[in-house]
C-alpha cells in the first residue's frame, strides 16, 4: 500500500529536479520521469485511461520540442507539465485501484476462511452421523443375533410340544385270592379275559413272585392296565 505514496514522492521530486535544468527542456524531461514513475508503479494495468493520457501529453511535449521554434517551445512545456499532472494523476489511481485490488484479496480470503469453516464444521457433522449410523448398525446386529436365539428357542420349544406325548402307564392292585394262579387271575374278566395274558402279570411282579411263579393269598399284584 506504501508503494504508490513512495512513487509520486518521487515524481514530485524529478519534477522538482527538472525545474533546475535550463529553459524549455526541463518540461520534457519532467514529463519523461513522471510517465516512467508512473510506468514502475504499475500504472499501465491498474489505471490505463490515465497512464495513456499522460503518455500522449509526453508525445506532443516531445514532438513541440523538436521542432525547436520559440512558439513550439511553450507548446512543449505546456504538454510536458499536463504529462506531468496526467502521470501524478495515473500513479494515485493505480494506488486506488491496488488499494481496492487488496480489500478485495481480502474479502476473498475471508470468505474462503468462512467456506473452509462451514466445509469443517458439515464434515464434522457427517462424521458425527456416520458414527452415529454405526452405532444403530452395531445395535440392529445384536438384536438380530438375540431375535435369531429366541427363534430357535422357539422352534425347539414347538418341535418338543408336537412330538406325541408318552402314555401314562397305571396298574390296577389286585390282592391274592386263595387258589388264585396267574393264568386265572388274567382271565378274569376286570383283569384281561384272557388266561394266556399270566406272563404280563409275572413280568410286572416276577420281584415278588419268584421263578415258581407260586403266589401266596394276600400278596398284592401290579397289574398292568390292558
Amino acid at each position: 500500500m506504501q508503494r504508490p505514496g513512495f512513487l509520486v514522492f518521487g515524481v514530485l521530486i524529478a519534477v522538482a529536479l527538472a525545474g533546475c535544468a535550463p529553459f524549455v527542456p526541463q518540461g520534457v524531461a519532467g514529463a519523461r520521469m513522471a510517465v516512467e514513475a508512473a510506468r514502475t508503479a504499475g500504472a499501465p494495468e491498474r489505471s490505463p485511461k490515465e497512464f495513456n493520457a499522460a503518455a500522449q501529453a509526453l508525445r506532443e511535449s516531445e514532438s513541440f520540442f523538436a521542432r525547436g521554434d520559440a512558439a513550439d517551445l511553450d507548446f512543449a512545456q505546456e504538454f510536458g507539465e499536463v504529462a506531468i499532472t496526467k502521470a501524478l494523476s495515473a500513479v494515485a489511481a493505480a494506488g486506488a485501484k491496488q488499494s481496492v485490488d487488496l480489500e478485495k484479496a481480502q474479502a476473498e480470503a475471508r470468505t474462503s476462511k468462512q467456506e473452509a469453516e462451514r466445509a469443517r464444521t458439515e464434515m464434522e457433522r457427517l462424521q458425527s452421523q456416520v458414527r452415529t449410523a454405526e452405532e444403530a448398525a452395531r445395535a440392529a446386529e445384536a438384536r438380530a443375533e438375540r431375535a435369531e436365539v429366541q427363534m430357535a428357542e422357539l422352534k425347539r420349544q414347538v418341535a418338543t410340544s408336537s412330538q406325541p406325548a408318552t402314555p401314562s402307564v397305571s396298574y390296577i392292585r389286585y390282592a391274592v385270592k386263595k387258589g388264585d394262579t396267574l393264568p386265572k387271575i388274567a382271565a378274569r374278566p376286570e383283569i384281561y379275559g384272557d388266561a394266556g395274558q399270566w406272563k404280563r402279570i409275572y413280568e410286572a411282579n416276577q420281584d415278588i413272585i419268584g421263578r415258581d411263579r407260586k403266589l401266596n393269598t394276600g400278596q398284592i399284584l401290579m397289574i398292568l392296565k390292558p
